[in-house]
């Protein structure tokens, strides 16, 4: 239960205005049955004593009518106060279920990227999603209706209280097995629900697969359909056999209970009985506590149960909260210093370390690269030698080991994370594709210059891309990708020219290309490198290639080896030294002139 005054806070900062008008009402509402039960006692005992002394019919109606009239006047304010009760429990619920929404969505922008790749945190995520859209919600109006319970539980006890304390004594033996039994399995199914969060998540993953675009094709080439639909029902009928079999024991314990639930109400029936037989208390005394009971019995067991369903839920919702609590290593310094403008000295690493999460072997060693503010860099290798490593490195999408990384001798560590990012326009090869409109594609690039048309379709020129968007439809409003409806998907080049004028809509002083032509043919390339030549003046670039047509257009070519600097140079010297970049580049020159000596396109 330590996850409760966190989740009052949680809820009272959603919506605190509702939220007293919620349990006001709730409180309200919960009293006026006692009322009415003493009413009808009333009632009982004016019909028997006027019915003995023989009053007329017409008296006694006129007699009966105010206590009538306020029974029914109660009864309608019962019926009108639970309707505002069910009404605001609902807008409060929205609002809450919103902002604990929100709260975890701006959670998810904070963590580190390191974050992402890890098996465990997505674990974590999924329980969180799983977890904060609906249990905090359920929590609050269980207690909620907890309190409503608890005022309407001690009014009648103060009416039970009167005829004997025994019958309290009778309440409770009636009640706690209830609570036992829903608290003993609230914690099973919770452990049952956790143990089963990885697997789950695989037959979310086997359900992905046959639903969305991107593995349609293979799906059916391939005959995958039927054995991922099997995976994914094997898993769930696991899950559904596991869950039924604890459905099943609880059901058993919650009959057994029954049996003293009824032993405590026909016992305190008996006593009641007895009491009128001795000519103790009246009939109304009869109606009035058989009632009582009746209902305190109800609402005991109901308090119980909503503390055993409290104490559930709020199982799950530590797993939200769980979430929320991770932390971000990679943080803006609680100092910041502003990014210089415009660059005076250029980059520098030195002695740079970097150890991805949970590997063993570091991904770059001992890195040192000197780069001047207008100097465009190409990084060279084999894939997996640390290229776009270093590039995360330089956005702080990572934090290095040990070493220095510094821009006009300022650490990146000493700058705002914003104002980092702002400076640093990327391209990276697996960018993201929204499946939004063409200007959101593009304008995210520089997120105030958004509504900009004329930027956004500059960047687009810039990119080679505004041929594209001039052959769809609704121009920039088109919306990519086949999400939603009306949607209009790319080819792999034309989505990669999109991207590429979504960093050309950066105003930033570095800019980062990722094999910015993967997806883009021979003659495309061509005349976007002429465009770099242009676009790129007076910024500093880094470009990673397997092309070398691209590789050669920079003033210097690094070439990395399993995470080290092995070579450095123009493309002239480089290929004088006739190392790994002049043997890379003659391989690569020996297959264009293979293919063009047989004849193939």
């Amino acid at each position: 239960m330590r996850d409760l005054p966190r989740l009052r806070r949680l809820v009272w900062a959603a919506a605190p205005r509702l939220l007293l008008v919620s349990l006001l009402l709730t409180l309200s509402s919960s009293l006026l049955p006692v009322a009415q039960l003493y009413i009808g006692k009333l009632i009982v005992d004016q019909v028997v004593a006027l019915v003995a002394g023989g009053t007329a019919i017409a008296a006694l109606i006129q007699q009966l009518i105010p206590l009538v009239s306020l029974g029914f006047g109660l009864m309608v304010g019962q019926a009108i106060l639970q309707q505002l009760d069910s009404y605001t429990t609902q807008i409060l619920g929205d609002r809450f279920l919103l902002y604990a929404n929100t709260q975890l969505l701006n959670q998810a922008v904070r963590l580190d990227l390191a974050h992402y790749e890890s098996s465990e945190f997505h674990d974590i995520l999924n329980r969180a999603q799983q977890s904060g859209s609906q249990y905090p919600l359920r929590v609050l109006r269980t207690l909620t209706s907890l309190l409503g319970q608890t005022a309407r539980f001690v009014g009648l006890l103060a009416l039970l209280l009167r005829f004997s304390p025994l019958v309290i004594l009778l309440l409770l033996i009636s009640a706690i097995p209830t609570f036992w039994v829903g608290v003993r399995f609230s914690d099973r199914r919770f452990w049952m629900t956790r143990r089963q969060t990885s697997s789950r998540r695989l037959a979310d993953y086997f359900g992905e697969v046959l639903t969305e675009p991107q593995y349609v094709k293979e799906v059916r080439l391939f005959n995958l359909g039927d054995h991922l639909a099997k995976q994914y029902q094997d898993i769930r009928e696991a899950f559904n056999q596991e869950s039924q079999l604890l459905a099943r024991r609880q059901a058993i314990a919650q009959s057994s209970i029954e049996l003293v639930a009824a032993v405590g109400f026909y016992g305190a029936y008996a006593l009641v009985l007895w009491q009128v037989i001795q000519g103790a208390v009246t009939i109304g005394d009869l109606t009035l506590y058989v009632g009582s009971f009746q209902q305190a019995q109800s609402a005991g067991a109901a308090m119980l149960l909503s503390i055993a369903n409290i104490y559930e839920f709020n199982l799950y919702v530590s797993q939200y909260f769980e979430f929320l609590d991770l932390t971000p290593k990679v943080v803006s310094p609680p100092r910041p210093k502003a990014f210089p403008t415009p660059l005076r000295e250029g980059l520098v690493m030195e002695n740079v370390y970097f150890t991805y999460p949970g590997a063993k072997a570091p991904t770059l060693k001992n890195i040192s690269l000197t780069v001047g503010p207008r100097e465009c860099i190409a990084l060279v290798g084999l894939n997996g030698s640390g290229k776009t490593t270093l590039l995360k490195l330089l956005t702080r999408l990572y934090d290095i080991d040990r070493g220095r990384i510094a821009v006009d001798d300022i650490s990146l560590s000493a700058f705002r994370l914003s104002d980092l990012r702002r400076n640093i326009g990327v391209l990276f090869q697996d960018f993201a594709r929204y499946a939004l409109s063409v200007g959101d594609n593009i304008g995210f690039g520089n997120l105030p210059m958004r509504q900009q048309t004329p930027q956004i379709q500059q960047a687009a020129v810039d990119a080679g891309a505004d041929s594209v968007i001039e052959a769809l439809d609704q121009g920039y409003q088109t919306i990519l990708g086949k999400m939603f409806s009306g949607g209009v998907d790319l080819s792999g080049g034309q989505w990669q020219k999109v991207g590429l004028a979504r960093a050309f809509m950066s105003q930033a002083q570095i800019l980062i290309l990722d094999e910015p032509t993967a997806a883009v043919d021979a003659i495309a390339e061509h005349d976007l490198f002429q465009r770099f030549r242009q676009l790129t003046q007076g910024k500093m670039t880094f470009l990673v290639s397997h092309r070398f047509s691209t590789v050669r257009m920079a003033d210097r070519i690094v070439v990395l080896d399993q995470g080290q600097i092995i070579e450095m140079g123009t493309h002239e010297q480089l290929m004088a030294e006739s190392g790994r970049y002049a043997e890379m580049f003659r391989l690569q020159a020996a297959s264009y002139t293979t293919e063009s000596k047989s004849g193939k396109v």
